[in-house]
């Protein structure tokens, strides 16, 4: 057969084996197959070193690859779908152990970038047809001449701080008359009442609880190691950025569909148990999950002007431990301010805060062991802090805090380089694959995606450690002019350590007690949970039933194993108390206060303050008699102050000034009407309109500086729906509304059809 090129041979030349290799070959012959560093009949390299030396060799050259596929993309060379496939790995059927639960191979690009944003010849032309476009409208459009009025200017002099004398939180003391033995009864009956009896129960079963709790050594298991709800990919996350992570429908989402932020139903909360699932944890995230690999991952550890780099698998050579920390958000019951005052943030109920088991090594045990001395120059003389920063892009910039470098290294105060989380992986939402855990502080210092470590001779000065988690006095009603940047750079205003705080979670929302059920020795059951931060025990838990005269004591339980090194508790309790039906019914409400071991308890009263943190007033829940349909009987309807996000049933109204703020909100549009089908056609990030209180803005000029980032907004675009509405008012407050009149275009001042009122996010 003819062909059209020659058939030539080419033998490379080569040297051969030395003498040395000819006599130290082995007889292949005989004996077993497994000899160090020469391949066995599966085509394996076995040896007597390390099990996961091929998966790490691989690893690492995996990750070359891929970096230099990034730099590839970075430079400008298009890259197309077979390119993205071939260069992303798929390591998580073959170590499924490092992997949360729900985690899928997702491509780490998009069929839009693909597409449009690559600059592929017909892209470029694109955006040279836009850019021409848009510098001819600017040059059509007048410009306004005065500067951005800041938010300090704005408010008017008159401006009162007052706050409303309307919360007040309620807790119930428990009657133990379970323990009664018929011996001592007769004795007892003789001097005290009933209701004494019981007291002094509840006080013997306390005493005996307390002094039997057990120190946890940090080597036990989650007792909670199984979801209680199913997970999966959620329709309100299928055009986000979190469109790969599975997630409970349970949660109830604060700030609309992204980014994340959510608690799960108070009463669900506390019936899962005194350690919370994976699934039902509260959520807080600044932006779109990072989509992090395991094997790719590497923590940076910078001293002294070195850094150390850390791989995950090199964080599991550490010694661990495994133990239960409450986390609670600082914002938690953030909602009852903003029902006084709009804050700056959105509407926590009283389910921001959650009490899972977090393994991991400690952080001194990870800093000593790269260079970081325990005792750094001048300790005592100075002060030092541990930086700690994630992997998260965010709208302004990384998100990262610190804390002081003596209390980082404290072997009593446990701060954790978590990994797992109720024995299983980090869930995305909850920092997969490392985050720190520091006990006893606020959910905002314990950094998710936890990417770099530094030592520093100064505090953190990135912007979300400046401008969150802070609480200011409340005459500071805004986060710009001289005083609000004065103290939001207060080493004073920021929060670190949790507070006191207690909450009623039954009676529950919404729950009926027909009078029918007021029978004579009937007994109900008030429950709730309460923690505190720092360490400290909470030591009492009382609830009133007319509105704070008297005090009823109540019974107290905490996780298993609670004690940390003799006297610290970093987990949440539950605390429950029975007492009569009856009382119940006639109560004027429901309180609850706590206190610690410094004998401090709750304030009755809230503190406002601009960014709505650490509210911990009185729980007060409220009675009030309703006709029911269904029944002849009346029942008595018990209400929360307030239900999370943009719920309404609580028994707290807006303020008068709330009132009055929303009333201004409404004026100064333009009589303009469009039809949806004329809204609808503006829903992408080049032409975005939004639909807010009737009222239809063109955001698309909002989206570059949006603190939610755009997919926030572009999830709402072109969309008429009350939804719109109901997040942006959860999340903002009046002078949100008066830059989204002065920085997108008021359109109209409704649509033409029923759909009167719509939505933005946050």
């Amino acid at each position: 057969m003819p062909h059209s090129k020659p058939w030539v041979v080419k033998v490379q030349a080569h040297p051969g084996s030395t003498a040395e290799e000819i006599r130290n070959e082995p007889d292949w012959v005989s004996g077993h197959q497994h000899r160090i560093g020469f391949r066995d009949r599966n085509n394996r390299l076995p040896g007597l070193t390390h099990k996961d030396d091929e998966y790490r060799e691989e690893v690492a050259r995996e990750k070359q690859e891929y970096l230099a596929f990034q730099k590839r993309a970075k430079s400008g060379e298009l890259i197309n779908f077979r390119d993205l496939i071939e260069n992303q790995k798929d390591f998580h059927l073959r170590h499924p152990e490092n992997r949360s639960l729900g985690w899928r191979y997702v491509l780490n690009a998009t069929e839009d970038w693909v597409k449009n944003k690559e600059p592929w010849p017909a892209n470029l032309k694109k955006q040279e047809e836009e850019e021409k476009k848009k510098k001819e409208e600017e040059a059509k459009s007048d410009k306004k001449n005065d500067t951005p009025e800041q938010e300090h200017e704005w408010k008017r002099s008159s401006d009162k701080d007052k706050h409303h004398d309307a919360y007040a939180k309620n807790k119930e003391n428990e009657d133990k008359k379970q323990e009664k033995t018929s011996s001592e009864k007769p004795k007892l009956s003789d001097k005290y009442t009933p209701a004494e009896i019981a007291l002094l129960r509840a006080l013997e079963h306390e005493k005996n609880y307390i002094q039997h709790l057990k120190e946890n050594n940090g080597k036990r298991k989650s007792p909670q190691h199984k979801n209680l709800t199913q997970i999966s990919i959620d329709e309100q996350d299928q055009f986000s950025p979190d469109n790969w992570l599975p997630r409970s429908p349970d949660l109830i989402r604060l700030t609309g569909k992204h980014p994340l932020n959510a608690e799960a139903p108070l009463t669900r909360l506390y019936e899962a148990g005194l350690i919370t699932p994976n699934e039902l944890h509260y959520v807080r995230n600044h932006g779109p999950v990072p989509r992090i690999l395991w094997e790719f991952h590497e923590l940076e550890i910078t001293y002294d002007g070195k850094t150390q780099t850390l791989s995950m698998d090199d964080l599991k050579e550490f010694d661990t431990i495994n133990i239960a920390v409450a986390l609670a958000c600082d914002g938690n019951r953030r909602k009852e301010l903003n029902m006084i005052k709009k804050s700056k943030g959105f509407n926590w109920g009283a389910g921001g805060a959650s009490c899972a088991y977090w393994k991991g090594p400690l952080l001194r045990d990870v800093l000593l062991a790269n260079g970081v001395p325990e005792k750094p120059p001048g300790l005592g003389e100075k002060r030092y802090w541990v930086n700690f920063e994630g992997t998260d892009d965010l709208s302004e910039g990384k998100y990262a805090t610190s804390i002081p470098f003596e209390h980082a290294m404290s072997p009593n105060n446990d701060v954790i380089l978590a990994y797992e989380m109720n024995d299983v992986p980090l869930p995305p939402d909850h920092g997969y694959p490392v985050r720190v855990i520091i006990p006893g502080y606020v959910g905002g210092r314990n950094v998710k995606w936890l990417k770099k470590i530094w030592v520093s001779e100064k505090e953190n000065d990135s912007y979300y450690h400046i401008w969150d988690n802070r609480v200011l006095p409340s005459f500071v009603t805004e986060k710009d002019g001289p005083f609000a940047e004065a103290l939001f750079h207060h080493p004073d205003t920021a929060c670190n350590e949790q507070n006191l705080n207690s909450i009623i979670v039954k009676p529950a929302q919404g729950e009926r007690i027909p009078l029918g059920r007021a029978k004579k020795g009937e007994n109900y059951r008030i429950e709730g949970y309460a923690y505190d931060g720092g360490g400290h025990e909470v030591q009492r838990v009382e609830v009133s039933l007319d509105d704070g005269a008297t005090w009823l004591y109540c019974i107290r339980k905490f996780p298993d194993y609670p004690i940390r090194h003799g006297n610290k508790f970093w987990s949440w309790l539950h605390w429950h108390v029975d007492v009569e039906i009856s009382h119940v019914i006639r109560a004027k409400s429901i309180m609850v206060r706590c206190f610690n071991v410094f004998k401090n308890t709750q304030p009755r009263e809230p503190n406002w303050n601009v960014m709505g943190m650490m509210n911990n007033c009185w729980y007060t829940v409220r009675p009030e008699i309703t006709e029911d349909n269904d029944s002849e009987t009346p029942s008595i309807l018990f209400r929360h102050p307030v239900e999370p996000a943009t719920k309404d049933g609580g028994w707290m109204k807006p303020s008068v000034e709330n009132k009055i703020a929303e009333a201004k909100q409404e004026a100064g549009a333009p009589q303009k009407e469009f039809t949806r089908e004329e809204i609808e056609k503006h829903n992408t990030q080049d032409d975005c309109w939004l639909v807010v209180d009737g009222k239809v803005y063109d955001a698309t000029s909002v989206l570059g500086w949006h603190p939610g980032g755009t997919a926030a907004i572009l999830g709402h675009a072109g969309k008429v729906h009350q939804e719109t509405s109901d997040e942006f008012a959860s999340i903002h407050d009046d002078y949100a509304y008066k830059k989204l009149k002065g920085e997108s275009t008021v359109l109209s001042m409704g649509v033409s059809n029923e759909y009167q009122n719509v939505l933005l996010v946050s």
